[in-house]
């Protein structure tokens, strides 16, 4: 099976692989939260941070190189528009924004990389505990299941390509016609391997309240948590109170007060 670079689970010995997948995922949530909604000044402390954390987590950065790659052609796109739009200010806004979404696409980066799906699945049961078992059970196995088939359909993909390839598909077909010709036997591939996955989940008395893992928060995963949290939080907060203290970097209402002055 292929290893995939991006939003997919790479086993390690880091100190944040051993962290609490519960933590994780409330760490998630702040952050994208923080990131999306907080003044543009906290990203200059939340994106280093989880470029400090994905170094030294043995999630190699350079394996973002293609995810990287289609974040800035996006960025460039979402810059170009406002640019277009509004002039100089929009530019501006259009960066924040790109600034915003990596700030995202790293924190999602840090949590999968380097959590199991069992252990992520579990996480996310225990926190949803206070819904019924049945609905929590399924989501958590639902997203866990969606996590560990990325690399089984993107083999299915490329087995499928090969084979038409072979074929002489590329050689007589415009692309749209090799895409329709290729999505419908990939379809149909992933259904089957669903199909299968279910069958063996059946056959294994699958329940959707399984034996709890045995996750235990420790203080070291309490201190990092912390760590990691409280000083944007803190940033936030002080950004706030202090509106200088946004400046330049949480230009968005300076431009737009600009412009319409």
């Amino acid at each position: 099976m292929r290893e995939l670079e991006f939003l997919h689970y790479h086993p390690g010995s880091g100190f944040w692989h051993s962290h609490d997948p519960r933590l994780k995922l409330l760490e998630l949530c702040l952050w994208s939260i923080l990131a999306l909604t907080a003044p543009s000044i906290v990203l200059a402390l939340i994106i280093p941070e989880l470029l400090i954390l994905l170094g030294i987590s043995d999630v190699k950065v350079r394996r973002m190189k293609k995810p990287l790659l289609f974040w800035f052609l996006m960025a460039a796109a979402i810059i170009i528009f406002s640019w277009l739009s509004l002039g100089t200010p929009g530019m501006m806004t259009g960066v924040i924004r790109s600034l915003r979404l990596l700030a995202v696409l790293l924190a999602s980066q840090l949590l999968i990389a380097t959590t199991d799906p069992g252990d992520f699945a579990d996480a996310i049961r225990r926190l949803l505990g206070f819904l019924p078992a049945s609905f929590s059970g399924a989501l958590a196995t639902a997203i866990s299941l969606a996590i560990s088939f990325i690399p089984g359909i993107l083999d299915v993909g490329i087995n499928v390509r090969d084979a038409a390839m072979s074929r002489g598909l590329g050689l007589r077909k415009s692309i749209f016609r090799r895409a329709l010709s290729l999505a419908m036997p990939m379809a149909v591939a992933t259904l089957r391997r669903a199909h299968i996955t279910s069958d063996a989940l059946l056959s294994r008395a699958y329940t959707d309240n399984p034996t709890p893992a045995g996750l235990k928060i420790r203080p070291v995963d309490i201190g990092l948590f912390l760590a990691v949290v409280i000083p944007p939080i803190l940033v936030t907060i002080l950004a706030n109170i202090c509106p200088f203290l946004s400046w330049p970097l949480t230009s968005e209402k300076t431009w737009r007060y600009c412009q319409l002055t």
